[in-house]
């Protein structure tokens, strides 16, 4: 099962921020995983973020490691994933206005493209995190699409969550319907023998960010995990559909790199 000892949390005193760290906290409980909040300063930060980082984490008694740096936000939010050895970073997707708006949003792709370790997203504060209780994994008709599973199964069986399993293509065709009905039974049996329990929906020939967050919200997912390469794209960033839901998803992301996580068995 995939590990979680280190979760870095990106932080500017915005609700995305805000919400972003309390959901750290919550997941650094379950793990029992050391906390890191980091803060780039800019010529226009002039706040004092570490009050405001003491206040949310004294509420929620947690032990968190502060870091500082100057210089290019994505940057060095990407040399401190690799000095400490994260395995997960936690950020919000916006901030507010002006240039924490500039601080979250723009650096959260840039964070997701460039990082080693998934990132979790979120688009605003969570007044009280109560954890994973759906998550939605899609199956996409890319080759990289089941190897969230390790992730899906670690964060299922640590929040005790119910997993759906959606199949989305862009096309309507059979042989993309049976290529996904083969990729949903492997991904179904390798829960089932984990104890995790499932559900299953479908939709094809849409938007696949939209009908995500669409099928999300209809079966009450909380946490939508998704591979970054799931489309081939020449954009700086990520895939296109990856973009899209770290944009727009009103539910938190998870984007996982192919680059990050190994094959699980028995996935042929």
């Amino acid at each position: 099962m995939t590990t979680i000892d280190n979760i870095l949390v990106p932080f500017v005193d915005s609700p995305s921020a805000i919400g972003a760290l309390k959901t750290a906290i919550a997941i650094s409980n379950i793990y029992k995983a050391k906390l890191h909040v980091i803060h780039v300063t800019t010529d226009k930060s002039n706040e004092n973020v570490l009050d405001k980082i003491k206040e949310i984490c004294t509420k929620e008694n947690a032990v968190f490691t502060f870091i500082e740096r100057s210089g290019s936000i994505h940057k060095e939010i990407v040399k401190a994933e690799r000095e400490i050895g994260v395995d997960l970073i936690v950020m919000g997707a916006y901030g507010i206005t002006g240039w924490q708006q500039l601080w979250v949003g723009s650096n959260a792709f840039k964070v997701v493209s460039t990082s080693h370790c998934p990132v979790l997203t979120l688009q605003g504060d969570v007044p009280t995190f109560r954890g994973f209780h759906k998550i939605m994994a899609p199956l996409d008709d890319s080759e990289e699409t089941r190897q969230k599973v390790n992730w899906v199964i670690s964060l299922a069986k640590g929040f005790d969550a119910e997993v759906l399993i959606f199949n989305t293509s862009k096309v309507r065709g059979d042989d993309s319907r049976k290529k996904l009905a083969h990729y949903a039974n492997q991904v179904e049996n390798l829960l089932a023998k984990e104890g995790i329990k499932t559900s299953f929906d479908e939709s094809y020939g849409n938007n696949i960010a939209e009908d995500c967050i669409k099928f999300a919200q209809i079966h009450h997912c909380d946490l939508i995990t998704i591979m970054t390469e799931t489309e081939n794209t020449n954009s700086f960033f990520m895939g296109t559909y990856a973009q899209q839901l770290v944009s727009t998803s009103p539910i938190p992301v998870l984007c996982i790199h192919s680059r990050s996580v190994a094959k699980p068995t028995g996935l042929g």
